[in-house]
């Protein structure tokens, strides 16, 4: 049942130039909303229907022996799961086809008959190695680059992100979510489904040698029922991988491993190989949790696209020592609370470096400890004097907490602004990670501000704990590289 392949270049099922959707339909029509966004040749699309003369103003062909291309790159299949097999079988007898995306749900993830016409296409396919397939019960393909994407309201601006997930509506949230919470942007992804053929290991593969992604974000749900070896083949695909793994795993649980069955199919291993795995690699396991995904890749995204435009090789935290700045003594101490149970330090300032920070500002008012808890003075610029002074060597990681000003053409809030663009000068001449916690809350000053943060280059969290926890997995990924 395997296909040997010791390295599969997907670029043209990526970037196809030729892209033929059978059988479209006005219930698929966001496939062909998604070409249309991102800018796709709309006369290599081909859509076969046997009902629509045309769909958004493109025509349709009734037969698949009516398209006017013999070679396909490919080819969206979305038919009934009892029809599959026919249909394929008839279209690889009058077309070469090189990848074929099944859409068609309700396959080895629903019942036995289904896992029957899986093993029937997986038999077929093998017959046609030129011919690949993601799938079944998948969403498909997203590319920028490629001008593909299967929903219209995905970015059409490429980023460093790939992505390879099980679930079509995870994967959908993913890029939705994200891009709008972070403004990230994705280099590729895709909704590989019940992997009856491509697997995960060789995405990996190709994700490791593609020049335009820096970190592959996964979801996994478990191993393919048909690919017995694919678990010994994923775990040396995950030991040679030379970017940032992140990955996170459905089906921890007993109970979640039954939903696992129901959704792909797949079979959940166990999390004691799971925590052998990533204590051997140097893969990032990441929570059950989107929310976490999502922040973890926008700390690993933005620190290694600042360190390849400057044409610097990547540095990772070495320690994980936490300076925070603040104006508010509650604020301090919960910080000081969740950071310290998260498991970073917050170094006490003693001696001559405490006295340092005294002669530049001779406090009444707050503290001169870490926190940095020093009100009043954030628009003088004793603040820039004294923050540069405690963050050194020492400190891995800056935080400054802030809060939204209402007028942003007032000259306190331009000279804050200006000792904010200094401390971040300050911190990343070191190599160091600096981020604005800003707390969310339904705000129009909040929006406008953090706007104008982002689009200044600084790195933005809602909260203390979300900016620790990815900084945290940053350390983690350095640590273990230099393990």
């Amino acid at each position: 049942m395997e296909k040997q392949n010791d390295f599969l270049s997907f670029e043209r099922m990526f970037k196809p130039e030729t892209v033929v959707i059978y059988k479209a339909s006005a219930k698929v029509s966001f496939f062909v909303e998604g070409f249309i966004r991102q800018g796709f040749n709309l006369e290599n699309l081909y859509l076969v229907s046997s009902k629509e003369n045309d769909l958004l103003g493109i025509k349709c062909y009734k037969t698949i022996d009516e398209v006017p291309i013999n070679s396909i790159d490919l080819l969206i299949l979305s038919v009934r799961r009892d029809s599959l097999v026919a249909s394929i079988i008839d279209i690889l007898s009058k077309k070469e086809i090189k990848f074929i995306h099944i859409f068609t749900a309700g396959t080895g993830e629903f019942d036995e008959e289904g896992a029957k016409i899986e093993l029937e296409i997986s038999n077929l396919l093998e017959n046609h190695p030129e011919t690949r397939s993601i799938g079944p019960n998948c969403m498909g393909l997203y590319c920028p680059q490629g001008k593909i994407a299967y929903y219209s309201s995905f970015p059409i601006e490429s980023g460093n992100i790939a992505l390879i997930f099980q679930s079509g509506d995870l994967h959908s949230k993913m890029v939705k979510f994200s891009s709008r919470r972070y403004n990230l942007r994705f280099s590729k992804g895709v909704s590989i489904g019940n992997c009856i053929d491509i697997q995960i290991s060789e995405l990996l593969q190709y994700f490791n040698q593609d020049e335009a992604t820096d970190i592959v974000c996964v979801y996994f749900e478990g191993l393919p029922a048909l690919y017995e070896h694919e678990g010994k083949r994923l775990f040396q695909v995950l030991k040679s991988m030379q970017k940032p793994v992140l990955f996170m795993r459905g089906g921890r649980t007993k109970r979640g491993q039954k939903a696992v069955l129901t959704h792909t199919g797949s079979l959940a291993t166990k999390n004691t190989i799971w925590k052998a795995i990533f204590n051997q690699t140097l893969i990032i396991d990441v929570p059950p949790s989107l929310d976490e995904l999502i922040d973890y890749s926008y700390l690993f995204s933005k620190h290694i696209y600042r360190f390849k435009n400057l044409n610097k090789p990547v540095k990772y935290p070495m320690n994980k020592n936490a300076l925070v700045i603040l104006w508010s003594g509650g604020f301090g101490i919960l910080a000081t609370d969740i950071l310290t149970e998260l498991g970073l330090t917050l170094p006490f300032f003693t001696g001559e470096k405490l006295e340092k920070l005294k002669d530049i500002y001779p406090i009444k008012i707050g503290s001169l400890a870490n926190p940095l808890d020093v009100p009043w003075i954030v628009s003088n610029d004793v603040y820039l004097d004294v923050s540069k002074a405690a963050i050194d060597e020492d400190i891995d990681l800056v935080l400054v907490v802030s809060d939204a000003w209402k007028d942003l053409e007032e000259e306190r809030f331009k000279n804050y602004f200006k000792n904010l663009l200094g401390i971040k000068s300050h911190v990343e001449s070191m190599d160091k990670t600096f981020i604005i916690v800003l707390p969310d809350y339904p705000s129009k000053s909040r929006g406008i501000f953090h706007a104008k943060l982002v689009s200044n280059g600084f790195l933005v969290y809602a909260s203390i704990e979300s900016a620790a926890k990815s900084f945290l997995k940053l350390y983690e990924y350095g640590r273990k590289t230099r393990r």
